[in-house]
């Protein structure tokens, strides 16, 4: 429960409390800004492939931004842990003002090899106040595969180039001979030089603010806060699990497949969820053994889901420290959900990741509907990679597309949100325009795809499809996601959405189905690529969808007429002289009788688009 006796700046000025929260955020937000403007790579630029954090001298995590990657957000923390229990002494026998260390070791906090971090220590006057960290995605990190995602890597030694905790400045001084040997190693080395640039750019910004806000405040009033926010955080959400029912809850969540196996068999994470009174306990124990191929996920990952994911349910508690606090993990290790190096991860945030986020959905949909969904979409990452030979540049090239779906239904809203993912509901597209000017390819439509959400009493987002081909010279392309067998589940009546599909040289004789798994797959020039996202489960029963949704629905073209009939029982008719559609009130009434319409649903700030 929230302490009703709160102590220091909480206390004392509840408002200067508040004002230091919101500054916290507002240095990580403009952190992000500086990545967003400078970073080389259009997966940061554009596609906001990145994250800031402020934590305490402990590496607790105290502040993030309204711009930071689901999938990175939570794993910082561990990052910064990693790196202290790494590096073995007292941090202030290891950092220097001035000091920034480069890490992206899976198992020492990160995610995967291409998401690599900066950290950063913020001295005040001469005591070590806490850090900050930049989380970036670089487009490639070497391996055999161009863009590094190799779904058949059988351990991380074949996952690219892992970098534990090293200096790359020390007391402001750039270690050349630490970035030359991490750039050896990378296809795009231009690119990534820039985005390491960056990266240090926007935790240089980071320390200055924590500074010059503590010169406003003093140190001990921002220190404190630091500590006092984590408090708070942990009261808030604890109090939200006293609202609930005590009781035990069993889930499961299943990915596709081992793409290291002959086997077909899916991949199954379980947890079983307890409440009794402030404490919740999410126990993943019974999951399945780690997979030959790369989608396990590390503890890190799996915790940081978890935790993002009531973030997602609880949008106004303050992200931090205290979110983890409030709940107990149980997460032996050697499982699919916590794998032990060596094992592969690379995959982790295309299958682990969001088979957590199904399971704390699912554990929680019936507790606190209000707050929850139906299946959203998961991830697919997309790697190709070539030379390009537009004016004779002959320069290597590698893309990287993830490609977006829609959020499931809701008994609030009439639908969800299209075009998003779970893992970064902050990302956004990458622009087909500029991805033709800066790659040799031709996009032949990126549209939402109709009749591909869920059906239900509140629809899911739709899914969304791209077609697009390379026009000059052949590429390699490699892949690595999930959701093939199984779409977004449906609940409470709702219906599943369609599964992914990916296909090369669709409707030909060379037509080949790519699937989830593939690695460097000889892509011929002009050959087209056909890539659907799914869109998101459905809630509740849809023969009880307000007729007049799915009349908009229809004319909105986001669903068929067939689909309106066959999935929600409604009959539309064309008037013959104004060409306007009109619903079929016998037809309708026959497919829906004993099926009364649902109550209308509420407007909400924003209308009903937005999760």
């Amino acid at each position: 429960m929230i302490n009703p006796n709160p102590t220091g700046i909480r206390a004392r000025d509840p408002i200067l409390f508040q004002v230091l929260n919101s500054a916290f955020s507002s240095i990580v937000d403009e952190m992000s800004a500086l990545t967003m403007r400078a970073a080389f790579s259009l997966v940061v630029s554009e596609g906001g492939d990145f994250s800031g954090t402020i934590s305490n001298r402990r590496g607790d995590l105290v502040a993030s931004g309204t711009r930071d990657l689901a999938a990175h957000l939570g794993t910082i923390p561990f990052t910064v842990k990693g790196t202290l229990d790494w590096i073995g002494i007292e941090p202030e026998e290891y950092f220097r003002p001035g000091d920034v260390v480069l890490v992206n070791d899976p198992y020492i906090g990160g995610t995967h090899h291409n998401d690599m971090r900066t950290i950063m220590p913020v001295y005040l006057d001469e005591d070590l106040a806490g850090f900050v960290q930049n989380s970036m995605h670089w487009t490639d990190m070497g391996g055999h595969v161009p863009g590094t995602f190799d779904p058949t890597a059988q351990s991380s030694y074949g996952e690219g180039l892992a970098v534990p905790p090293v200096h790359i400045v020390r007391e402001g001084i750039f270690q050349s001979e630490v970035v030359d040997l991490i750039l050896r190693n990378v296809r795009l080395e231009d690119q990534a030089r820039g985005d390491l640039l960056t990266s240090v750019g926007a935790v240089r910004l980071g320390e200055r603010r924590l500074q010059d806000l503590a010169a406003k405040y003093d140190n001990a009033t921002v220190i404190g806060a630091m500590d006092e926010l984590i408090d708070y955080s942990e009261d808030l959400l604890r109090s939200e699990f006293a609202k609930l029912p005590d009781g035990v809850w069993r889930v499961e969540a299943l990915m596709d497949k081992d793409p290291g196996s002959d086997s077909d068999d899916p991949l199954a994470a379980l947890m079983t969820l307890t409440v009794e009174g402030d404490r919740m306990r999410m126990d993943f124990s019974d999951s399945d053994s780690p997979a030959k191929g790369a989608m396990n996920s590390t503890e890190a990952v799996t915790i940081s889901s978890a935790v993002v994911t009531m973030k997602m349910i609880f949008p106004d508690i303050p992200m931090n420290q205290g979110v983890f606090r409030a709940i107990d993990f149980v997460l032996p290790p050697g499982l699919l959900l916590s794998a032990e190096f060596p094992d592969p991860v690379s995959g982790c945030a295309a299958g682990a990741y969001p088979a957590v986020v199904d399971l704390v959905l699912k554990g929680l949909i019936d507790l606190i509907p209000e707050r929850c969904m139906a299946g959203p979409t998961g991830l697919l990452n997309i790697v190709m990679g070539g030379e390009d030979l537009r004016d004779d540049q002959k320069q290597d090239f590698v893309m990287y597309l993830w490609l977006e779906g829609g959020w499931g239904g809701r008994p609030n809203r009439k639908d969800n949100a299209t075009a998003m993912t779970t893992f970064a509901p902050t990302a956004t597209n990458q622009p087909i325009e500029l991805q033709e000017r800066l790659y040799p390819v031709m996009f032949d439509c990126y549209r939402l795809e109709t009749d591909s959400a869920g059906a239900g009493w509140s629809r899911g987002g739709l899914g969304v499809t791209r077609r697009w081909s390379f026009t000059h010279g052949d590429v390699l392309l490699s892949d690595l996601g999930d959701g093939e067998k199984f779409g977004p589940w449906g609940h409470a009546g709702g219906r599943d959405a369609i599964p992914n599909r990916f296909l090369c040289a669709p409707g030909t004789e060379e037509e080949i189905n790519i699937g989830m798994f593939q690695t460097n797959l000889k892509v011929k020039k002009g050959q087209m690529l056909h890539c659907f996202q799914p869109g998101g489960g459905g809630y509740g029963d849809p023969l009880t969808r307000r007729i007049s949704h799915v009349l908009e629905d229809v004319r909105e073209g986001l669903v068929s007429i067939e689909g309106a009939e066959r999935d929600y029982g409604v009959v539309l008719v064309e008037d013959p002289t104004t060409g306007d559609l009109g619903v079929d009130e016998g037809g309708t009434g026959a497919l829906r009788e004993g099926h009364p319409e649902g109550p209308e649903f509420p407007e909400l700030e924003g209308g009903n688009e937005a999760s």
